[in-house]
């Protein structure tokens, strides 16, 4: 990747220029430092309802879609617990119009109530349609509330529950919007077909006059250490049974955080993995298995999650995993398992950087965690993950006392 270009307007929007001139396209990304994180405990799912409302309409812009399709644009956004991540994809030649655009929905949104009413209403359907009537909807979000006693990703982006959207109010989303939607509170980055010198001017042009927002004091609530084994058991009218476990990891930025992204994929990611060898290959207690990280900026989760075969207990196929798992050692493939799954990392970087737009949100995102170029060195950060290492989160962090455990259970039909 060609050297990023950064500078920092006087109100403290951070911007980063990223020239590729093979591409005919341009990105105009900006993420906010806000995520479902930032809520009160009363007013969740509040950072996932401001996205969609961003897309209203803003004082001098009240059709945000329709001002973008004329210039040939393709956008999007997401919300996840840390942050809030806005995206435009157009031709190089009329970057301008994205700058425009965006800066002036930072400036001030139209805050029209009809629009906030039908946004409430398309955020209640999404949370019913995706978490409470769907198969399976609930289960993160009863496994986070386990797994977190005190910090906010207890609840994902869509909210603990659909009242909470329901009592929204005008005065609630303005404060939320003057909080946390300033130039201070924002990375904006440029990449495609653009110049430097001339992207700075008309960033300059467009948000040097946004005032920065009263300083933000982020401080989240810590997790305490956790010293006893939590278990839930639900039932559901779903298919099969699901087991999920869970331990809690380290931060996006320790030093362990690229060891235990290896170690998921070690354990848990493809058909050579080691879960999927041992209890479904060989012992065939379940029908499938994985392992993921939560990459989130704060303190995240390790997770294992599977699906008992039909006719094996979940406790029976629970006790094999955590046997198999507790009783695990390093054997003499370990080296050689280590170095494929950093090769495997190696590739979906490599994979990551081929598309212009990937290439901007990643380092809009790296740019709003830390900085970017600590992030532009990953593929370093993977191989320098030691056999050491690996087995001391194994050792060390994956015990029985430290674990979350999620019985996710199918209710079986009446004989009659």
């Amino acid at each position: 990747m060609e050297k990023i270009k950064r500078k920092i307007l006087d109100n403290g929007l951070r911007v980063l220029v990223h020239e590729d001139h093979t591409t005919p396209l341009a990105t105009c990304n900006i993420v906010y430092n806000v995520g479902s994180r930032d809520e009160h405990p009363d007013h969740t799912g509040l950072a996932h309802l401001m996205e969609h409302f961003m897309f209203t309409g803003s004082v001098h812009v009240p059709n945000y879609d329709e001002a973008l399709q004329k210039v040939g644009a393709i956008n999007n956004a997401y919300t996840s617990q840390d942050i809030t991540h806005y995206y435009i994809v157009l031709p190089a030649n009329n970057i301008e119009t994205a700058l425009w655009i965006e800066s002036d929905r930072m400036l001030e949104l139209a805050f029209r109530q009809q629009s906030l009413d039908i946004q409430k209403q398309v955020v209640i359907e999404e949370f019913k349609e995706n978490y409470l009537n769907r198969p399976y909807g609930d289960l993160m979000m009863l496994f986070n509330r386990m797994a977190y006693q005190r910090h906010p990703y207890q609840w994902l982006p869509i909210g603990k529950k659909t009242e909470h959207i329901a009592e929204v109010d005008m005065a609630i989303i303005k404060d939320f919007y003057y909080r946390f939607y300033r130039p201070d509170n924002a990375v904006l980055v440029v990449a495609g077909n653009v110049r430097y010198e001339e992207v700075i001017p008309l960033v300059e042009k467009w948000f040097g006059d946004i005032p920065p927002g009263n300083a933000l004091e982020k401080s989240y609530p810590k997790e305490l250490p956790q010293k006893e084994l939590r278990f839930q058991m639900v039932e559901r009218p779903v298919s099969s049974d699901i087991l999920v476990k869970g331990w809690h990891m380290c931060d996006r930025m320790h030093p362990d955080y690229y060891a235990w992204d290896l170690l998921s994929d070690m354990f848990g990611t493809g058909q050579s993995s080691y879960l999927y060898q041992h209890l479904v290959t060989e012992k065939k207690l379940f029908t499938d298995i994985s392992a993921s990280i939560m990459g989130t900026t704060d303190e995240g989760l390790f997770l294992i999650s599977g699906r008992p075969v039909e006719g094996v207990s979940i406790e029976d196929a629970d006790a094999a995993l955590c046997a198999y798992l507790y009783g695990f050692k390093p054997d003499k493939n370990f080296s050689h398992d280590l170095r494929k799954v950093q090769n495997r990392a190696e590739a979906v970087l490599l994979h990551n950087d081929i598309k212009i737009d990937d290439r901007a949100s990643n380092l809009a995102v790296g740019e709003t965690i830390s900085n970017v170029e600590y992030f532009l060195n990953e593929r370093q950060h993977y191989f320098d993950v030691t056999e050491e290492q690996m087995s001391r989160l194994i050792s060390g962090m994956l015990t029985e006392k430290e674990s979350n455990t999620l019985y996710y259970k199918a209710i079986k039909a009446n004989n009659c």
